[in-house]
């Protein structure tokens, strides 16, 4: 009998030890000095939720002053950088806006690829990353003309997305199409097939973000974010956070 019981509760210890997600705390953000991830940042910091942002050395960090969140300091390029923050708590969550230009694997390739690795290796499951529209079956969506300048940049997003899909992480991808800095409009919705879109603002998009995070039926999906900004002047020019 009194094996038994030891055995019982050495079993109770070890999946207690398994569920590190009732202690997590708080949201890991990669690009939250502007745009999208600083508008994710602040929704957040707003409703009480912890917030880390990883920063490199050389970030501008006034837009994030006047939010009440933790810095880590590193390079997204560097995978030692990235593997240190993410297993420096057990986050409920990683969020990824970050963006690239045009040259070879820029950091929302290179970045992405170390966040995935990092995450297998810690109990942070949960990823949601921003791309754009153009990767897989949204290629429809991209007007003709723009698909040739625009061909290197999809080209890596793809990439990117590829690897967090090929991993068994919990992730959400959301690609949105042209971004513009306009006040928030209410007019966007997710759409898992190709759909006529027009700009976002970065607004709406950061409510899609921290909806999707919400909300677990959004876990290892991919959207094409479809909105309308009112007060755009262009339809389409993609440009990577």
């Amino acid at each position: 009998m009194k094996r038994y019981v030891n055995a019982v509760f050495a079993l109770l210890v070890s999946a207690i030890a398994a569920l590190p997600s009732l202690a997590a705390e708080g949201v890991l953000i990669f690009g939250a000095t502007r745009n999208t991830g600083l508008e994710i940042a602040k929704i957040l910091v707003a409703r009480g939720e912890p917030v880390t942002a990883f920063v490199r050395p050389t970030s501008n960090l006034e837009n994030l002053e006047a939010l009440d969140v933790t810095y880590f300091v590193g390079d997204a390029m560097n995978v030692d950088d990235v593997e240190r923050a993410i297993l420096s708590k057990d986050f409920k969550a990683v969020i990824s806006t970050l963006g690239g230009g045009r040259g070879e694997r820029p950091p929302d390739v290179v970045g992405t690829i170390n966040m995935v690795d990092a995450m297998t290796k810690s109990n942070t499951k949960r990823f949601l990353v921003v791309t754009i529209i153009g990767p897989g079956k949204s290629i429809s969506m991209v007007p003709r003309q723009q698909r040739v300048s625009l061909g290197r940049v999809i080209e890596l997003k793809a990439e990117a997305e590829n690897y967090i899909m090929a991993s068994d992480l919990d992730y959400t991808i959301i690609r949105p199409g042209q971004l513009t800095s306009n006040p928030r409009s209410g007019i966007i919705r997710m759409d898992v097939e190709p759909s006529p879109t027009g700009p976002i603002t970065r607004a709406d998009l950061a409510d899609m973000v921290v909806g999707a995070y919400d909300d677990d039926s959004t876990i290892r999906m991919v959207y094409q974010a479809i909105g309308d900004d009112p007060l755009a002047t262009v339809r389409m020019d993609q440009q990577p956070e």
